[in-house]
C-alpha cells in the first residue's frame, strides 16, 4: 500500500461508486486559480503517463498526480461528505496557510 496522501472510508467509498480503480485512476492536479491561488484539479484516467506519481493505492484504488503537483499534495486527506446542506470531496491540506470558504482552492 502506498499513502502519501489519506483518503477517508467515506472518500474511498465514493471513489469506488464513480468507477475509481485501479486501471482507471483518479488524476490529482493543483494549478493556479480559485479565490485563494491555487485550485485542486480531479480527473478519472485510464491512461498512464510515464512521470506519474503514485499519491495512494491499495488493492481498490490508485490516484496519481504530476510531479509538479505532487508536492502540494502531500499529507493531504481527501473526505467525502454527504449532508443536507454541501455534499462532495472534501480535501484537508496540512500545509495550506490559507483556504477558500468553499475548500476547493488553497494558499502555499
Amino acid at each position: 500500500m502506498i499513502e502519501r496522501l489519506n483518503v477517508t472510508s467515506a472518500a474511498h467509498e465514493r471513489l469506488k461508486d464513480l468507477d475509481v480503480s485501479i486501471d482507471n485512476t483518479l488524476r490529482l492536479a493543483v494549478e493556479p486559480g480559485g479565490c485563494s491561488g491555487m485550485a485542486y484539479r480531479a480527473t478519472i484516467d485510464s491512461v498512464s503517463l510515464p512521470l506519474d506519481e503514485v499519491l495512494f493505492e491499495d488493492a481498490e484504488i490508485r490516484i496519481v498526480s504530476d510531479p509538479n503537483s505532487a508536492s502540494y499534495l502531500d499529507g493531504v486527506t481527501i473526505d467525502y461528505e454527504d449532508d443536507l446542506v454541501k455534499s462532495g470531496f472534501r480535501f484537508i491540506n496540512p500545509h495550506a496557510v490559507k483556504t477558500c470558504g468553499c475548500g476547493g482552492s488553497f494558499q502555499a
